[in-house]
């Protein structure tokens, strides 16, 4: 249910050409499919938010805990 509600977010977000909104919710549905232990799946989702910049700095944080999973996906980090 999370998952599909998270998918439609992501529609929702690139309708409305919301980047802080799309990176966000990518980054939830990554974050979901992470902690499943669906790495294959999060994978692309984190990937995305990592690519995303922006300025000012808002959505910093989750930019920062997307290469934090990605590391421990690749085992550079342990998995907490």
């Amino acid at each position: 249910m999370a998952e599909s509600a998270l998918s439609d977010a992501i529609d929702a977000a690139v309708g409305a050409e919301d980047i802080i909104l799309l990176t966000r919710a990518r980054f939830a549905l990554g974050e979901l499919l992470f902690q499943q232990e669906r790495d294959a799946e999060a994978m692309p989702y984190l990937q995305a938010v990592v690519r995303t910049e922006r300025v000012d700095g808002a959505v910093d944080s989750e930019v920062k805990a997307s290469a934090r999973m990605l590391r421990q996906i690749r085992g550079i980090e342990p998995r907490e």
